[in-house]
This record gives structure tokens, C-alpha cells and sequence, in this order.
């Protein structure tokens, strides 16, 4: 996924260093600082939409994501149909609110202040289902274990 990912940055994004900025710019926004950890195993993030390079890096992103053969829909359908346990949706349930109180305390246009329409789009745009549980910390060496080191300290994917 992530080279893919820089592979489109490179030739799409900007130029040779896009996916290695995108990547820093993603790392630093997607923080939970009260947590100390991010909202997710890393991506790209970017906002300047009057660079000249990003309407184009935009469709080439958007038709990426959408490609059946593209970086991220052959994840899908791998895990689509993968069973899981009920402490697995319990920590699904958890992270999903994680979103939200990222969303609710640290996006940036929460921060500007919330209007009643702004509640509306950011409570519509949460998962339907979440859970929060105090101090959810999963066991060690599970699965959930060592998301929690990617989310802790970042990789370098590609």
C-alpha cells in the first residue's frame, strides 16, 4: 500500500520528495496528544489546494482509491470476509472512538470553534457504532498490541 502510495506521490504529488512531506504532514495532524499516539498506521496528508500540482494529484488519488487493482482495494477483499472475535470488535469498537474524539477535540475545524451545523456534519460523519473504554490497553503480543507500537512511534512504510 504505502509504496504504491509514494509511487503515485512522486509521479503525481509534486515531485520526488511529495510522499515523504505528505507523510510528515499526516504523522503530525492525525495526533492524539492526550493519548500519545495517532489515529492511524500513517498516510498522507495534505491541504495546500492551490499548489499546482494538486488538482491533478487529487484525481489521480481519488481514481487510485477507487481502482480495483489500486493500493487499497485488494486490502479490502482480503479482509472483508476474515472472521473475528468479539475482543477483536470490542477493540474495533474502541479505535472507531478514538476517531471520534479526534474529530471532536483536535481536527482543525473544530478547533475554530463549533457551530450547530458543524455538530451536525461531525456527529453524521462518526461511525454509527463506538466504544470507550478507560484505559484500553490490549494484551501483549496480540495483534491489537502491536498496532499500538505503530501508533505509538510511526514507520517508515516506503
Amino acid at each position: 500500500f504505502h509504496s504504491r502510495l509514494r509511487q503515485l506521490c512522486e509521479s503525481r504529488g509534486g515531485g520526488a520528495e511529495s510522499y515523504r512531506t505528505m507523510k510528515a504532514a499526516c504523522d503530525a495532524y492525525f495526533w492524539l496528544p492526550a493519548r500519545a499516539e495517532h489515529r492511524g498506521v500513517g498516510g498522507i496528508f495534505y491541504d495546500d489546494l492551490a499548489a499546482p500540482w494538486a488538482p491533478d494529484f487529487s484525481l489521480a488519488l481519488l481514481d487510485a482509491a477507487l481502482d480495483p487493482a489500486g493500493p487499497y482495494m485488494p486490502i479490502v477483499e482480503i479482509r472483508r470476509a476474515l472472521a473475528y472475535t468479539p475482543a477483536q470488535r470490542e477493540w474495533q469498537l474502541t479505535r472507531r472512538g478514538r476517531y471520534v474524539e479526534f474529530n471532536l477535540l483536535y481536527d482543525r475545524g473544530v478547533r475554530f470553534g463549533l457551530t450547530p451545523e458543524s455538530v451536525e456534519r461531525v456527529l453524521v460523519s462518526s461511525p454509527p457504532l463506538t466504544a470507550w473504554r478507560f484505559r484500553a490497553e490490549p494484551l501483549p503480543g496480540t495483534a491489537e498490541a502491536e498496532l499500538m507500537a505503530v501508533l505509538r512511534t510511526p514507520r517508515e512504510w516506503a
